[in-house]
């Protein structure tokens, strides 16, 4: 495994300076010069190293994980070789990622739409997967969830007029990715039934 503080197993890289001298930026781009510098085997374990730290926090698409591999000193090939590895083990794939969000920021904040998909792209995620992703969320699903958000937030404007109270809960299901369509449904109906 490959330390990346540790100046002695890289003595061609000069003396380092006291840690307490350099700034953050400073380090990183010495630790870059160094991962920059590593070939064969000690490379690919040290792109590992990366992948396994993220995933070891959470769970990462493939872009991610490449993107922080790369942004540390690693080659491309490096990164791609040693994602290449992590998927065929199972510890990387994209489609599980995509799906697992999907139900988690729908179920959690209620996020559907273009806001979710927004969500996926930032991921990395290729558009076949992210669609594949999206197919699980229907219309029913979305209407149910949006009168829920709504039904929550509507106590938030009990002492404001009809079309302020409208403007302000569709923006809410808008920010959340809801279409327009639903946005006005659903807001109608609650408000609707509030009145009676």
């Amino acid at each position: 495994m490959v330390r990346y503080s540790d100046p002695e197993e890289h003595p061609e890289l000069g003396e380092e300076p006291s840690r307490s001298r350099m700034s953050p930026a400073q380090r990183l781009a010495r630790r870059r010069e160094r991962n920059a510098a590593l070939t064969g085997t000690e490379a690919i374990e040290g792109a590992r190293e990366v992948a396994l730290r993220k995933l070891d926090a959470r769970a990462c698409a493939r872009g991610e994980l490449e993107r922080a591999i790369t942004e540390r000193g690693f080659s491309p090939e490096i990164a791609s070789e040693v994602l290449d590895r992590l998927e065929a083990v199972g510890l990387v794939d994209d489609r599980a990622f995509a799906a697992a969000l999907v139900r988690d920021r729908f179920s959690t904040s209620g996020r559907t739409g273009q806001a979710l998909v927004q969500d996926l792209r930032r991921h990395g995620l290729s558009s076949a997967v992210v669609e594949e992703a999206m197919s699980q969320v229907d219309r029913e699903d979305e209407l149910s969830r949006a009168r829920e958000l709504v039904a929550h937030r509507l106590r938030s404007v009990a002492g404001v007029d009809r079309d302020q109270a409208f403007r302000r809960l569709t923006s809410i299901l808008a920010r959340k990715g809801y279409s327009p369509g639903v946005c006005s449904t659903v807001v109608t109906e609650a408000l609707s039934a509030r009145e009676e």
